[in-house]
């Protein structure tokens, strides 16, 4: 079932209620100066479990969900195929894979919980899809997780982890790590979220930062939303603008997106989805396209509720 909700930006400060968007009209609060965007559900169910913090890509003209019970593709978002390629990291609660060079590495496997776990520093990478390569049982990866690897100056780069280190290491084949930098100055980090927009980098938790270079970086705004702590988001760059869907904010899951497009002002936008939070999207095909997430856990909503609906965005 296909279902469509049409919003334009909505160009008031964001100083508003963490409270999840529970809107279902068809319009949100709309200026004519801005550019409208359009939701589109293209699946109410996907081939997948529903499930949380796995991650999609788009890989030449294919879409690709990375999802912990295996790896699905499809060409337009509504019909997909299991891939025989398996999942090599395990939890991917913990590591994530990276887009290089138009091939899927696996940095790292991961086995437990927070409390009890095997860490392996293997090295994955596959180019057909279908297989795994096995580039080293003893790469010199750091042995950490919570991180998102990132792809700048044609290298993998990594920031900080569960120890939340300051360090700052990078790759040009996922096997040597070199380390950079010791003490940035934002401090130590874990789960931050970075993006290239303009050729900067943007570092982004609850406040952000940018660079041009990788280690010199300067802040940008000490709070996305003021008075807000906002944390579990998936951050991407769609039409020259930073995008953050599935926020958590004050403790509450949102549906709605932060939008900037200069890291520093940002502008809430409705959304029709559920709240939820660990969600998996890229941009693919000049649409972003969006699927699970988790909701629950707090007082108003107890119970956890997971999703594997599929949606996109793209410009009106």
């Amino acid at each position: 079932m296909r279902s469509k909700i049409y919003f334009l930006l909505v160009l008031t400060s964001l100083g508003c209620s963490s409270q999840a968007s529970k809107s279902t009209q068809e319009y949100a609060s709309v200026d004519h100066n801005e550019p409208a965007y359009t939701w589109t559900r293209v699946l109410d169910s996907a081939a997948w479990k529903k499930n949380y913090n796995f991650q999609m890509f788009s890989v030449r003209d294919t879409l690709w969900t990375f999802h912990p019970d295996g790896n699905w593709y499809s060409v337009d978002g509504v019909q997909w195929i299991k891939s025989p390629l398996p999942n090599a990291i395990f939890n991917l609660a913990f590591l994530d894979y990276v887009l290089f060079n138009n091939a899927i590495y696996g940095l790292g496997h991961f086995e437990g919980n927070i409390e009890t776990f095997i860490f392996k520093n293997e090295i994955y990478k596959t180019t057909d899809f279908n297989t795994w390569k096995t580039l080293s049982t003893n790469s010199n990866l750091p042995k950490r997780f919570f991180y998102h690897p990132f792809v700048f100056e044609n290298k993998i780069w990594i920031i900080g982890g569960e120890d939340k280190t300051d360090k700052f290491w990078n790759s040009t084949d996922g096997i040597q790590w070199i380390k950079q930098k010791d003490n940035l100055n934002f401090g130590k980090r874990s789960g931050s979220q970075i993006v290239t927009l303009k050729n900067k980098l943007y570092l982004l938790d609850n406040d952000v930062w940018s660079s041009t270079d990788g280690l010199t970086w300067e802040l940008v705004t000490s709070e996305i939303v003021k008075g807000e702590q906002i944390f579990g988001y998936n951050a991407l760059v769609y039409d020259e603008k930073i995008w953050l869907l599935g926020c958590n904010r004050n403790g509450l899951f949102s549906s709605q997106v932060l939008v900037s497009e200069n890291g520093k002002e940002w502008t809430g936008l409705t959304a029709p989805w559920t709240p939820r939070g660990g969600i998996a999207a890229t941009v693919h095909q000049g649409k972003i396209f969006m699927t699970g997430g988790k909701y629950g856990g707090t007082p108003n909503q107890p119970d956890f509720r997971y999703s594997n609906d599929v949606w996109t965005l793209e410009k009106k």
